[in-house]
């Protein structure tokens, strides 16, 4: 091996080797704490702050994408979670700083159980993971000085929603933006069929106003409006209108941006998969294959924001 060789490996170490060394739950000084309450056994832990994204990255993104999508993943990840902080002046969660429940705070897993789920490539995916995190140690979203609401999904059907579309809240970093590439997430095109009596039962059970009838769907069933995303904004079941985000709830669809076919059987298709709010992570993936970094990706999607470090 000659030396230009020795050396590169030498100063690969020295750059990674913080990295790759670290122990799951090992506090170096002076780095953050976060208490998580885990849901499954009622139990609250507290561990290193950079440890702990390590479970939400591996939980949240599949770890076969592209190093900077993970690295915005980790960036927004490490923001959601600073802002619901207790030291941070966040409210907590459950009596600790976050919990492990994906639809109150953000998904997470175990070092033990990412590497069950990575398996074969477990050591792979667990460094991969650990850089990811580290190579953005400390870094946060940030809007006017103060850490961001840094939601995520998985897919946006081609472009993201503003906030005030899903949440009645408008927030000037929550912005529509055009999401293209996402067209190979797995549940980017999905489709619900019910039949006609299941239709009108469940809309009429959930909303009696409406009287659909079975024999009378086509003529009673119009989307009256779209956001500029394409998602539903409102739609008319006969005598009553609701919003696509209730008819997405009332059927469990992957999203509201929906088209309905009524024939023998009632069809819902949809496009993208989760609220659309902020980042994509299909999108972030798409990005990284063209060569963003994961700075552009986290201002791509959060509009008008920079990233700051946080202190310990």
């Amino acid at each position: 091996m000659g030396l230009a060789a020795v050396a590169a490996i030498v100063l690969l170490c020295a750059v990674r080797g913080c990295i790759i060394s670290r122990q799951p739950n090992e506090k170096p000084e002076g780095m953050l704490s976060i208490s998580l309450y885990d849901r499954a056994s009622g139990k609250t832990e507290e561990m290193p702050l950079e440890e702990y994204l390590i479970g939400v990255v591996g939980a949240e993104m599949p770890a076969s994408f592209p190093l900077e999508a993970l690295k915005a993943q980790a960036v927004a990840a490490r923001t959601y979670a600073v802002r619901h902080m207790t030291a941070f002046g966040g409210s907590g969660c459950s009596g600790a700083d976050i919990c492990t429940d994906s639809g109150c705070c953000q998904s997470y897993r175990s070092p033990e159980q990412l590497k069950k789920k990575f398996g074969g490539d477990a050591r792979q995916y667990m460094d991969k993971l650990r850089q990811a995190v580290y190579e953005t140690e400390g870094e946060y979203a940030a809007y006017k000085g103060e850490p961001i609401e840094a939601l995520y999904h998985s897919s946006a059907g081609g472009r993201t929603e503003d906030a005030q579309n899903v949440f009645s809240a408008a927030l000037p970093y929550l912005v529509g933006v055009d999401s293209p590439g996402e067209e190979t997430a797995g549940k980017y095109a999905a489709e619900v069929t019910v039949s006609l009596g299941e239709f009108t039962n469940r809309v009429n059970k959930k909303w009696p106003a409406a009287q659909l009838k079975k024999n009378r769907l086509g003529e009673q069933v119009k989307v009256v409006s779209r956001y500029d995303s394409g998602r539903v904004k409102e739609l008319k079941l006969n005598k009553v209108t609701v919003s696509g985000r209730e008819l997405r709830k009332l059927f469990d669809l992957n999203s509201a941006n929906f088209t309905l076919s009524i024939g023998e059987k009632v069809t819902i298709r949809t496009k993208g998969y989760g609220h659309g709010v902020g980042m994509s992570q299909y999108g972030a993936r798409a990005m990284a294959l063209e060569g963003a970094g994961y700075e552009e990706i986290l201002k791509h999607y959060y509009t008008g924001i920079e990233i700051e470090k946080v202190a310990p």
